[in-house]
């Protein structure tokens, strides 16, 4: 797990990083296939959003560990099992 990818992962997901249309396209293309695999699972993120916190569900790898979306939203990055 590269902490750095995550981090600029985190903050592209978040918007405090800008992030492309073709980057958009490509994490949604990694998320699809993600989806479909045996090793994501669902796991709660507490999230706090204009002052209330929420449960919000999201994929996680349980081969890497890492949170999907995230990962996804890193050019640089690679899947642990090679999907994508």
């Amino acid at each position: 797990m590269n902490l750095l990818h995550i981090l600029k992962g985190w903050g592209k997901a978040m918007g405090v990083i800008p992030r492309s249309k073709a980057e958009d396209k490509l994490s949604a293309l990694r998320l699809k296939e993600c989806g479909k695999c045996e090793h994501s699972k669902s796991v709660k993120l507490l999230e706090f959003l204009n002052g209330k916190a929420n449960y919000e569900h999201r994929l996680q790898c349980s081969k890497c560990g890492c949170p999907c979306l995230e990962k996804s939203l890193v050019v640089d990055e690679t899947c642990p099992i090679a999907k994508w």
